[in-house]
């Protein structure tokens, strides 16, 4: 249920963006980074199926494993690829346009995707270990590494630190600007709507960050030699429940985006068929109301 709906309800979130006249470098992220959340639909539904028909095959349990730490890795670097959007529209508001185009974008985004899936693919590469007699032949401790977690925790915690430093330089400028903000009529309507979404930006990183923790924390625990009493398999036990909220992630992300933006939540209230019939012109001025939503 999670898988499918994770599926759906992101694409309906990417249905509403490149269904846009202009497609603007924001919405550019937001769709690679609902494009993650889709594809871990995916994954979650092809793990669903592994576990009940049960086949073992070797490239398959390499390249499953793998695609959790792409995944993971596209979806914190969009989201610090978003907090480095806001980041530049708060603190240099001026250069924006320069900055942040659609091209610059796509070279960003571009890079996330290949990086992540080299990242995942390093087991497969050779980088892995070789499961013993009692040991399932397919688990996650039990075929990668200590080494591999390790480096894939790092490449996620780089990106959290990031971000966490960006935010901090934008709520010191939001401060220290804050009056004069508010004594510019056009500005400071300007600036309210960009703070808008930044503050959807940060529940979308915070989503995350909550999602994540506890899977990172077991994995964290087993690689530095915690559960050493306990088998790859009843470690793998553990692994599981933590990864439900890292999984269910991907759920929530659309949820926010119904609730802070507008389009995306009139979608979604059409796909439930609780659509106002009245609202087709709505539809027409869907990009004049999600420009004034996501600035």
């Amino acid at each position: 249920m999670v898988g499918f709906l994770a599926l759906s309800l992101n694409a309906i979130v990417v249905d509403s963006l490149v269904k846009r006249t202009v497609l603007e470098a924001t919405d550019l992220v937001m769709c690679h980074l609902s494009t993650t959340d889709m594809l871990t639909g995916v994954l979650i539904i092809h793990t669903v199926g592994y576990n009940i028909i049960n086949f073992q095959n070797a490239t398959e349990c390499l390249v499953r494993l793998g695609v959790v730490f792409t995944f993971v890795g596209c979806s914190i670097y969009h989201l610090a690829l978003l907090t480095l959007d806001r980041f530049v529209q708060i603190v240099y508001p001026y250069r924006y346009q320069d900055i942040i185009t659609r091209r610059s974008v796509s070279i960003m985004s571009a890079a996330i995707w290949v990086f992540s899936v080299n990242l995942g693919l390093i087991p497969a590469y050779g980088w892995r270990d070789t499961p013993g007699p009692s040991e399932p032949a397919c688990s996650l401790l039990g075929v990668l590494t200590a080494g591999y977690i390790q480096m894939g925790l790092f490449f996620t915690f780089v990106p959290l630190v990031v971000i966490c430093v960006l935010y901090m330089k934008i709520f010191l400028v939001v401060r220290r600007h804050s009056r004069a903000i508010a004594a510019t009529d056009v500005t400071g309507n300007r600036n309210s709507r960009s703070m808008k979404f930044t503050k959807t930006v940060v529940l979308l990183v915070g989503a995350y960050i909550i999602s994540f923790s506890p899977l990172a924390m077991v994995a964290l625990v087993f690689t530095f030699g915690g559960f050493h009493e306990m088998s790859a398999s009843d470690v793998g036990d553990y692994i599981v429940y933590a990864s439900v909220l890292t999984f269910a992630n991907s759920l929530v992300n659309p949820i926010i985006y119904a609730f802070k933006l507008p389009p995306v939540r009139r979608r979604l209230l059409r796909f439930l068929g609780k659509g106002d019939n009245s609202s087709n012109s709505a539809t027409n001025g869907t990009v004049q109301t999600i420009v004034t939503d996501m600035d």
